[in-house]
């Protein structure tokens, strides 16, 4: 390591501690590499890796389940010529050199998953943020449709000409080219006028989706045609939040044009 970095590493106090901090680093990579193996190929595991457990025992049992050596040495051995690879690439990415020299800090394990943005427990909020808004491309202008992203929480000027762009040769809206740069094509928006979920991915697929608020009867208000006041429903939101987080806005977009052909007319890609 300390020929591939060219600096001088943390000195250790034996062999012991190398081979302890090697283990306690991947074994976070091992946890994750044997949930995919049981979830790819369907083999249950063993008993003893079923129950909270930590420290040596855990490590040799996710070896054993993912054949992988218990010794560490014999890896490095038997693999040389790849582990010498992998080695030297590691040791010269950027963000690792960064690290070595003190200007970042390690990710630490286990991470927090990503959330959706905390949102307000009364709409009224909401609708005085977005009374606020002006559209970033015409001078100041308020903004006809102002829509909020649910991943990143930046307000956009929906259904406008005025701030669409161009992606692979078509014009989009706001909110359609905004997934490219926040979710890789996919996204979720609350348009706060409408009080009415958006769903996205692609420039030619989308639906409309229950909000997280309710008034006092329970009920939603889409549209804001009856005026009641609005709070947010917790469960509604975390249902949100769980389609998202286990990649199934794509999917809820299928069932809801199933269910409903005229979603298939729509323009989506122009909001």
């Amino acid at each position: 390591l300390c020929q591939c970095t060219g600096s001088a590493l943390k000195e250790l106090n034996s062999g012991w501690h190398l081979c302890s901090s090697i283990k306690t680093g991947i074994m976070p990579f091992l946890r994750c590499s044997a949930l995919f193996f049981h979830y790819l190929n369907g083999v249950p595991a063993p008993p003893e890796m079923q129950v909270a457990a930590s420290g040596v025992n855990h490590f040799e049992n996710l070896c054993s389940y993912l054949s992988l050596p218990h010794n560490l040495l014999c890896l490095f051995q038997d693999n040389s010529k790849t582990m010498t690879s992998l080695i030297e690439s590691w040791c010269s990415n950027h963000e690792v050199t960064m690290y070595l020299e003190g200007k970042r800090t390690a990710i630490s394990f286990p991470r927090e998953p990503n959330r959706l943005i905390d949102l307000p427990e009364d709409y009224s909020s909401l609708i005085n943020q977005a009374s606020n808004f002006s559209c970033p491309k015409s001078g100041g202008d308020k903004g006809r449709a102002p829509t909020l992203c649910l991943v990143c929480g930046t307000m956009l000027c929906s259904q406008s000409y005025c701030c669409q762009t161009e992606i692979e040769g078509d014009d989009v809206g706001a909110c359609t080219a905004h997934t490219y740069t926040c979710g890789s094509g996919v996204g979720i928006f609350l348009r706060v006028r409408e009080c009415q979920v958006l769903f996205l991915a692609g420039k030619t697929k989308g639906c409309f989706y229950p909000p997280p608020y309710l008034d006092d009867y329970g009920e939603t208000d889409q549209g804001l045609r009856r005026g009641n006041p609005l709070h947010l429903c917790s469960e509604r939101y975390k249902k949100i939040q769980k389609l998202w987080q286990q990649h199934s806005i794509t999917e809820e977009i299928g069932h809801a044009q199933e269910a409903n052909q005229t979603l298939a007319g729509i323009d989506w890609q122009h909001l």
